[in-house]
């Protein structure tokens, strides 16, 4: 119950930004059935969704293994993030130092540190908060294929 509390903590924080997004105050989604809304980025690997406030950036990532393991990723550099794993166990190399994170857990990556992460477990489920937002890699809410700056895209297999 205390990654629920963390979680509506973070959204009460970022409430006031959202509520000054075009549109004014949106219900995103429910954090119960938000990964089966998830889009599929890299099959059976990689689920994705993102919403943007005014200037801040919203993305849930769902991360699952499969035969050939986890997607490949790569270094990311980006402004603040605040994320909250909702499943999974992952670790996290930042700024050469690693951090293990797990469900429940929530966790600010200072801006512009570069960082990677792996999940440890079968599945991993990451809900991130960026500022500023993103709105520049991945598009408007309805772009089908957002730039993603982890995401190998050169050893990933992206068949659709």
């Amino acid at each position: 119950m205390s990654w629920l509390k963390s979680a509506l903590l973070a959204l009460l924080i970022c409430m006031p930004m959202l509520a000054q997004a075009e549109g004014g105050v949106r219900k995103l989604f429910n954090l119960n059935t938000v990964t089966e809304e998830l889009a599929e980025v890299i099959p059976g690997q990689l689920y994705f969704s993102f919403w943007h406030g005014e200037s801040i950036s919203i993305g849930v990532f769902r991360m699952v293994r499969n035969q050939q393991g986890h997607f490949p990723g790569k270094v990311n550099q980006h402004g603040e993030e605040m994320a909250i794993c909702t499943e999974g166990q992952l670790e996290m190399t930042i700024d050469g130092k690693i951090y293990h994170f797990g469900k429940g857990e929530l966790m600010i990556i200072p801006p512009f540190v570069p960082h990677t992460g792996r999940c440890l477990t079968d599945a991993c489920t990451l809900v991130s908060w960026f500022t500023p937002g993103r709105r520049d890699e991945w598009g408007d809410e309805n772009n089908s294929s957002p730039e993603l700056g982890f995401l190998d895209r050169a050893k990933a297999d992206l068949r659709q």
